[in-house]
């Protein structure tokens, strides 16, 4: 391993755990600096530099899609949530800051586990990403975070490829409000479906990560969030309880590594109603 990374520190590549302080992150207050034994002075207030915010949402996220589904992730993403909605709005100083509240949350103790590959020619350099809380590659000064399971290849000399487009969402319409029969239960237990969501083909990406978060649901708690990874560009949801729910989908390339998230959705489940029709003396009333 030493000397598969020395390989790629001289093609410009190098390789570090996330869990190390990233661009735009600092260690915590009164943690001492890598190399030093002194503890550093206040927390500089955080730049408005939107790719500093951007490098920090891509952190948190590969970190959210990383951590177990329990309460911890839950309040990481919805820390996320609002960081996602900062960075919206051009407020990327409270972008950063909510990005960081969500990664130290999930920030676990565990080492990463990743492989260097060299082609034969050695000019081209890839990374996987094995197990662990996700990496950071880095190469020409450009980042890229890997979670598990990913892998991104360098050319010598070049700078990390693009990541590929969002995927532009197709169906159902935003906002759209869809009344259905329940597919199980009854009442408030009543679960409706099936719903199919759909969404644009994204050149060089292989598989589309889908996530569905409640946002809204009658009668009893919220489900927890709906995910799933679609080769293909549609998925039928699981039967759902009637309330309302945002939707994004993530295009992931074996080349480019994975988009932003897709601009949400929303959409609303409701229950149709049951129409009586009562038999009297004179015909049918309803």
């Amino acid at each position: 391993m030493k000397a598969a990374l020395w390989l790629s520190a001289w093609m410009g590549l190098s390789v570090v755990p996330s869990t190390a302080p990233a661009v735009g992150r600092e260690p915590p207050e009164g943690a001492p600096l890598p190399g030093s034994a002194t503890a550093p002075g206040p927390r500089k207030a955080p730049g408005t530099e939107p790719q500093t915010a951007l490098k920090a949402l891509e952190m948190s996220r590969a970190a959210v899609k990383a951590a177990p589904d329990d309460a911890r992730r839950r309040e990481a993403e919805v820390r996320l949530k609002d960081a996602e909605e900062h960075y919206q709005a051009a407020r990327y100083a409270d972008a950063l800051h909510k990005a960081d509240e969500a990664w130290a949350l999930l920030n676990p103790p565990q080492p990463s586990n990743f492989t260097v590959e060299v082609d034969h020619d050695g000019g081209t350099t890839t990374v996987t990403h094995r197990q662990g809380p996700p990496v950071t590659v880095e190469a020409q000064h450009a980042t890229r975070v890997l979670a598990k399971g990913e892998s991104v290849r360098v050319q010598q000399g070049t700078v990390l490829p693009e990541p590929p487009g969002a995927p532009q969402l197709a169906q159902p319409a935003d906002k759209a409000r869809l009344t259905l029969k329940a597919s199980s239960g009854t009442g408030s237990g009543a679960l409706l479906g099936p719903v199919t969501l759909a969404w644009t083909a994204v050149a060089g990406a292989t598989r589309y990560e889908v996530e569905v978060v409640a946002e809204g649901v009658e009668g009893g708690a919220a489900p927890a969030p709906v995910r799933s990874v679609q080769a293909a560009r549609q998925w039928t949801l699981p039967p759902l309880p009637a309330g309302r729910y945002r939707w994004t989908v993530t295009a992931v390339s074996p080349e480019q590594g994975r988009s932003l998230p897709s601009q949400p959705r929303r959409f609303e489940l409701a229950a149709e109603s049951l129409e009586l029709n009562v038999k009297v003396k004179d015909g049918w009333q309803k």
